[in-house]
């Protein structure tokens, strides 16, 4: 059997009209954020460097990084900003942990646990509220 031609492929198109193919990183990155360096400068002044590391340093290195990677890291700044920072993530995990109260479990989070770390365990804790709510009102 013959290969379809491109007319028939086209015209087995619902409408007859073409689907635009999934954007790469690099499209999305540069049309939300111009160029990579920028996004990169907009990131190193929201992420936390290395002890012995500036701002500029973190955005020279970041610039290395992949464009899904960049792409990813803002995501999770823009999360981590509508929480709150790192002390509004850190108040909701103790909080729902009922550890408030635990200066030293408090410090503990502030100081040893990354951004991600404290997000992903505010969102789980508020999917299993959500799944609570949900079981308590249908029981």
């Amino acid at each position: 059997m013959p290969a379809p031609s491109s007319r028939q492929l086209l015209l087995a198109v619902p409408n007859g009209k073409r689907t635009m193919a999934k954007q790469t990183p690099l499209q999305i990155l540069n049309e939300k954020y111009g160029s990579k360096k920028e996004l990169a400068k907009q990131l190193s002044d929201v992420l936390e460097p290395l002890e012995d590391e500036s701002k500029d340093e973190l955005a020279e290195r970041l610039t290395l990084v992949s464009n899904a990677k960049l792409l990813h890291l803002k995501a999770l700044s823009d999360k981590v900003a509508a929480h709150g920072g790192r002390e509004g993530l850190v108040q909701k995990v103790a909080a729902a942990e009922n550890k408030t109260a635990d200066k030293d479990y408090v410090q503990a989070l502030t100081s040893k646990r990354t951004l991600g770390w404290l997000l992903d365990r505010v969102e789980s804790q508020e999917r299993r509220a959500r799944k609570a709510a949900k079981a308590a009102k249908s029981a």
